[in-house]
């Protein structure tokens, strides 16, 4: 089955097979989202780092995917050697 039939029936094999690609995938935009990190200056990547915290405390939010934004927090905090604190962002804008 692609992706351009939707109503096709797919069978488990197939559906296994797809589930894999879209982890792969996804392995693959995350990684690119670290090492974008590494572009950022210190401020911008703590600014980046609360951001997702907030985000890991939002209710609106269900308890995996707030679960995920953590992890993302601290993988992000693991590979740039980045502390916990809380940015200061006051005069922070874009261009800085």
């Amino acid at each position: 089955m692609t992706t351009d039939n939707p109503e096709e029936n797919m069978t488990f094999g197939e559906l296994l097979t797809l589930i894999g690609d879209q982890q792969r995938r996804l392995t693959v935009l995350e990684n690119a989202f670290a090492f974008l990190s590494f572009c950022l200056d210190e401020k911008a990547n703590q600014l980046l780092l609360h951001s997702l915290r907030l985000e890991s405390q939002n209710q609106n939010r269900d308890e995996a995917l707030q679960q995920h934004f953590s992890r993302l927090a601290e993988e992000l905090e693991k590979r740039n050697g980045i502390s916990t604190a809380s940015p200061d962002i006051s005069g922070y804008n874009a261009t800085n």
